[in-house]
């Protein structure tokens, strides 16, 4: 019987997935993905990347975000849901009765103003992975 997973008992992952691209590779990725149509911002740390986001939503905006590290790790979620500059959609949705207002929570859910979430791979050809 089997009472312990080890993910990566040789290493071998964290070898491959666990380092920082380079920046030939970012780059690659940029092109990729600009490429594909898509527009790239990069920040140079954790707290560019917050400014950077919270720039683009325009004041007063209906903002949902689905469940997401980095938006949470980031303060984006914080943010949203905190300030008075956006109406902040996950808690109203989530203080909502599930039996007598689901029309509601789907109508809510399905057209924010803002949509915010997270991928979880971005490849170098140019695409992203949300599973």
């Amino acid at each position: 019987m089997i009472k312990e997973v080890q993910v990566d008992p040789d290493g071998q992952l964290t070898r491959r997935w666990g380092t920082k691209a380079n920046d030939i590779r970012v780059k690659r990725t940029k092109a990729a993905l600009e490429a594909n149509g898509m527009t790239v911002l990069r920040a140079s740390d954790a707290a560019a990347a917050k400014r950077m986001v919270l720039h683009l939503i325009p004041d007063a905006s209906h903002v949902h975000q689905g469940a997401s590290q980095t938006l949470d790790v980031l303060g984006i979620t914080h943010e949203i849901e905190k300030s008075d500059r956006y109406a902040a959609l996950r808690p109203r949705i989530w203080s909502m009765d599930r039996d007598t207002e689901a029309n509601e929570i789907r109508r809510l859910g399905a057209a924010p103003d803002v949509m915010l979430g997270s991928v979880h791979a971005v490849t170098e050809t140019g695409s992203l992975l949300a599973a």
